[in-house]
């Protein structure tokens, strides 16, 4: 009876450390997750300011923004490619299909 006693009071510690590691893992993925949406911001800022769109100048007009988005998309996705050539070619892929 010894034996059970002694399996019982491990179940709660292997759970526990499961449970410990699975939040740890989680916590990981949500940081890597911001980071990676934070260094997109960033690249679009840098889209937008390579393509003209940024500084001194007042609002678009309407008949501008298309065009205006255009550019800083194609600015972005050259940006996009340097930093992860591997995720670009994904999305090409995606948006052959």
């Amino acid at each position: 009876m010894s034996e059970q006693h002694n399996d019982h009071n491990h179940a709660p510690e292997e759970q526990a450390g499961e449970e410990s590691s699975l939040k740890l893992e989680l916590e990981s993925q949500t940081q890597l997750f911001l980071e990676l949406r934070q260094q997109n911001l960033e690249l679009l800022q840098v889209a937008a300011k390579v393509a003209g769109y940024m500084g001194d100048h007042g609002p678009l007009k309407h008949s501008d923004l298309k065009p205006a988005l255009r550019a800083i998309w194609d600015v972005y996705s050259e940006f996009h490619a340097w930093v992860d050539p591997d995720d670009s070619e994904d999305d090409y892929e995606e948006e052959d299909e």
